[in-house]
């Protein structure tokens, strides 16, 4: 059984490839020793889903057409994941791990990531009534995610109480941030919600506590994780939080003995296991459900099986696991590490 594995090499979202290679080597590693599936041992395949929509959906076609994979696993902007999709043409389905806007990805793609509003309703609600957040600012890379994270971050600042005093959506890999830097002062923002792609992510922090913000300002990081922490560890990461369904420190629902298992398997050759990596973990026992399910190792069919939206809840269930699995964790940064202030049901 052939399952590709399509992520970014390089470039912004780079800094989560290892540790999400890791999660899928662990997980095939397992049902391989348990016997593979279907009778049939996995063997994964990687390509360089590249940062265009046109690199993207040749990874997939190559994939798809070259390597005739019968399942893809991705970690991918959402601007990316429409291409991928198109890129496999139905011959195989796509699982999508990351933390997403939310909606229906279209026919043959289950996604297993949290979404934004799983994500900003309870964290902005906690950081009003217990860090006193009134005024909230948002600030974006300007692609489909963040826009639409955008739009779901003033529904709950207004849930909230509070008031939205200003965005602020910036190209990817922009690297001038003072203008927004200041528009953020001059607003009086309690709370920044920070919706930025990997790297972009950890460039925007460094430069908002290099410039004497992070003392007063709470920031609440969205699909941030201790890979993009640890790059932030020589500056300050006073008042940062993020919100995440898994984080190294809380890990809960069975994950601890999964973290050991990772660690031992790799010796501290890779990250620290984060939520991008038990996504990817996940997403391969997933497609093994699949298998079973439709009753054969057939891409097309397993594709056709998630014709119909695949809600997460079922997902999980069909891989043994409840969905409180993939239930929101608000943590507050202290040093390289994330110590959760507060959990929610998803």
């Amino acid at each position: 059984m052939k399952i590709g594995l399509i992520l970014s090499h390089e470039g912004l979202a780079g800094i989560w490839t290892l540790g999400c290679q890791g999660g899928a080597f662990l997980a095939a590693a397992e049902l391989n020793a348990a016997g593979g599936v279907l009778g049939q041992e996995i063997d994964i395949v990687q390509v360089d889903s590249g940062e265009s929509r046109d690199s993207a959906c040749k990874a997939a076609q190559r994939l798809a057409l070259d390597e005739n994979v019968d399942a893809v696993i991705g970690l991918q902007s959402s601007d990316l994941r429409p291409a991928v999709r198109r890129g496999l043409a139905g011959l195989a389905p796509y699982i999508y791990t990351p933390h997403y806007e939310g909606g229906f990805c279209g026919p043959g793609t289950a996604p297993l990531g949290i979404t934004d509003s799983e994500v900003l309703n309870p964290s902005l609600d906690w950081l009003a009534q217990h860090r006193g957040g009134k005024r909230f600012f948002f600030v974006g890379n300007d692609y489909i995610w963040p826009r639409v994270a955008h739009g779901t971050t003033e529904e709950a600042v207004r849930n909230a109480g509070g008031l939205f005093v200003g965005q602020a959506l910036m190209p990817l890999g922009q690297r001038d941030y003072a203008p927004v830097l200041d528009a953020i002062r001059k607003a009086r923002a309690d709370v920044v919600v920070i919706a930025m792609l990997g790297e972009d992510s950890v460039c925007f922090n460094r430069a908002f506590a290099e410039d004497g913000l992070a003392a007063s300002v709470i920031r609440l990081n969205l699909a941030f994780d201790e890979t993009q922490l640890l790059a932030l560890a020589d500056v300050g990461t006073e008042n940062l939080f993020a919100a995440q369904a898994y984080f190294d420190t809380s890990r809960g629902d069975g994950r601890d003995a999964l973290a050991e298992r990772y660690d031992a398997c790799f010796s501290g050759q890779r990250p620290t296991m984060t939520a991008n990596a038990v996504g990817c973990y996940d997403a391969i026992y997933l497609v093994a459900a699949i298998a079973r399910q439709v009753g054969r190792i057939d891409g097309c069919q397993m594709a056709h099986f998630l014709r119909p939206r695949l809600q997460r809840d079922h997902a999980y269930h069909m891989i043994g696991r409840s969905d409180a699995a993939a239930g929101v964790r608000l943590a507050e940064a202290e040093g390289i590490d994330f110590v959760v202030r507060s959990a929610f049901s998803s």
